[in-house]
């Protein structure tokens, strides 16, 4: 099967500039480069499609292993920047043979079955629509004044919005794809006046899913299906758990809001850094070469930043961690300084002329608390230390849940680096809320006691927070010497109620272990081998 991906930069010429839809412009050069390194594992032949800027950095800078490269989606750029669904389409009607189209935010650890590849039309799944596609549809009936007659003959019979998710969207009915792309082209077109009266970015479920479904139901065509269960258009859940590849995940897709969420994102990153870290340092490279700042910058105190130079010392700081050599001090006062934060970095300035002076002294109490934190206890962790601890906390979670069967003997430890500090309100989680702009109710919230976790980092914050309660602490407190999972759970088992145990066992070990990954991906918890 032939493979192809399409990258079109929006008419943009520097996509080291924008964030193209990802927390931050690195992000999408590392989707890219996993999603491409992933299907050459399974995959001879990957061919790109992509206009004069991708082609740049993707072949020419990042020499991405693709078998061809076709450069031919500058042709685009007459178009809105925002129908980005575009260049799929185009991509597909340039297609003689049957294809798979792959997205360049879906990774793959395993190869697709035969009985997915053989059908004349195969996409992810298909999409049932929320009052979300349903409003969207409606704003684009009121804007729009064409529309093919596949989906008006579907809104007359008033039947139910469906789509096909285009995560992978392919086959070998060349005839069909014809069909569908002249059509979606024709769509696009014939509104070019009326892209100002909607949601652009919104058009483009419809010009591409929500079109190939109808167009496949008119022609009573079979759709080869990657999930065969239906999924609702906003709950695509467990698409971003690179902690669970490849032993309980071998597809993801990074579609939405994943793309914005800074957990999935640095898993996405020390996913490619693991496996692959010959590109990764090549992209760190890159983004420190032509100064554009790095989300997570862990590398802001180097002098160099040369590719050979950060795999080297990857190589280096990985094994001395696991072996001991790498002092956990550095003393060197000047390379090692920690800049204090203030309130604002937890909160924004409008919301600061709300608090109230209850509010306003418990969080001057919180912030000062970090900085002391910050300016005694870590600031002279070595941040050579704690990039060697990063790189082999990715190993965790997989070393202690791939074998349910042998979980129960591996044994676990408290990090002896971080500190916990109370507050009344839960500032961390106000800042999470801002990050991601959610209507926060916490400034409404009654006074509470509430603990956090200070995490040392040698990111250029040079720390991270979480909230906890008290069963967090109390399993790091159990975990202040090294303990197998299976003397952890009994140890906690003196603090429940011994009647509601017996009933419910295997719920108490599934909130044990959630903490227990929790506490892996927060760094308070690590593994002894």
């Amino acid at each position: 099967m032939r493979i192809i991906q399409s990258a079109w930069a929006c008419n943009q010429s520097n996509i080291l500039t924008s964030n193209s839809g990802w927390l931050s412009p690195e992000y999408n050069l590392m989707s890219w480069t996993l999603s491409c390194l992933q299907l050459k594992q399974f995959y001879p032949e990957v061919v790109l499609y992509c206009d004069n800027v991708y082609a740049e950095m993707l072949i020419d800078n990042l020499q991405l292993p693709y078998t061809d490269v076709i450069c031919n989606l500058d042709d685009l750029n007459k178009y809105h920047p925002q129908l980005w669904a575009l260049p799929k389409i185009y991509t597909y009607s340039q297609q003689e043979k049957p294809f798979l189209h792959v997205d360049g935010d879906v990774f793959i650890w395993k190869e697709f079955s035969d009985q997915l590849l053989n059908g004349d039309l195969i996409a992810q799944n298909i999409e049932t629509a929320t009052d979300y596609y349903q409003k969207i549809m409606t704003s684009l009936e009121l804007g729009l004044s064409y529309f093919p007659n596949e989906l008006v003959e579907e809104r007359k019979a008033k039947m139910p919005i469906l789509a096909y998710n285009a995560g992978i969207l392919g086959g070998s009915d060349i005839s069909f794809f014809k069909e569908y792309t002249k059509k979606a082209f024709e769509f696009v077109d014939n509104n070019q006046l009326n892209l100002s009266k909607i949601n652009v970015t919104n058009f483009n479920i419809f010009f591409e899913q929500y079109l190939f479904y109808c167009l496949a139901k008119k022609n009573k065509k079979n759709v080869n299906v990657l999930i065969t269960e239906p999924i609702e258009d906003n709950q695509y859940k467990g698409f971003g758990e690179f902690v669970k590849v490849p032993y309980e995940k071998d597809y993801l897709h990074l579609l939405g809001a994943y793309k914005r969420n800074e957990f999935v994102c640095k898993q996405m990153a020390d996913r490619l850094r693991q496996d692959f870290p010959q590109y990764y340092y090549k992209i760190i490279e890159i983004m420190k070469r032509n100064n554009v700042p790095i989300h997570k910058d862990y590398y802001h105190h180097l002098k160099k930043c040369k590719q050979e130079t950060l795999i080297k010392r990857y190589s280096f700081l990985k094994k001395s961690f696991l072996t001991e050599q790498n002092s956990k001090y550095d003393k060197t006062e000047e390379s090692y300084f920690n800049k204090d934060i203030d309130i604002f970095y937890f909160i924004e300035r409008d919301q600061f002329l709300k608090l109230n002076v209850e509010q306003l002294k418990d969080i001057e109490l919180f912030v000062s608390k970090i900085n002391q934190i910050n300016n005694t206890k870590f600031s002279f962790i070595s941040k050579d230390f704690l990039y060697g601890r990063n790189c082999n906390s990715n190993y965790y979670y997989e070393y202690l849940f791939e074998n349910k069967e042998t979980i129960y003997s591996k044994k676990i430890i408290a990090d002896s680096t971080f500190e916990i500090i109370e507050s009344h309100y839960d500032w961390c989680c106000l800042r999470e809320e801002n990050k991601k702009g959610i209507a926060s109710t916490i400034l409404n919230s009654e006074r509470m006691s509430i603990s956090t976790v200070v995490i040392p980092e040698c990111d250029s914050d040079g720390f991270n927070l979480s909230t906890i309660d008290n069963l967090d602490i109390l399993i790091l407190e159990i975990l202040e010497s090294a303990k197998t999972i299976a003397e952890l759970l009994e140890e906690i088992k003196d603090y429940f109620n011994q009647d509601e145990l017996i009933k419910s066992l295997n719920e108490f070990e599934k909130l044990i272990f959630g903490r227990i990954k929790i506490g892996l991906q927060s760094k308070t918890i690590k593994v002894e081998y």
